[in-house]
């Protein structure tokens, strides 16, 4: 079996990482303009109490009243702390990927 070089690792490691840290970064933009729990038809489908949630419909669902002009996870985020310690450990993740892509590239060229 072929050895496999550790720079060629790495370089396929920074690119996983890229791309999850664009995923990651769209997930964020997208989570602050729709609630995930809103279905096509604005019905609610969370399975727990959410403030956002509207009287049912005629067919008896509960609706989604999230308007889409604010980041609506304050409504059912239970630890506020573990929110931003999640969303400093991204910062870093996200940080850190930057570096190691500049990192790559800058071998690269020399």
């Amino acid at each position: 079996m072929a050895k496999i070089d550790p720079k060629d690792i790495q370089e396929r490691m920074d690119r996983i990482s890229e791309i999850f840290t664009d995923m990651v970064s769209h997930a964020e933009t997208v989570s602050k303009t729709r609630c995930p729990y809103r279905d096509r038809k604005d019905r609610c489908t969370a399975e727990f109490r959410c403030r956002n949630q509207q009287k049912p419909d005629a067919d008896g669902a509960l609706a989604c009243g999230h308007d889409g002009k604010f980041d609506y996870s304050s409504a059912w985020e239970s630890n506020p702390l573990a929110h931003a310690r999640a969303k400093k450990k991204v910062s870093q993740i996200r940080a850190d990927a930057v570096r190691r892509r500049a990192e790559s590239r800058r071998k690269k060229t020399d």
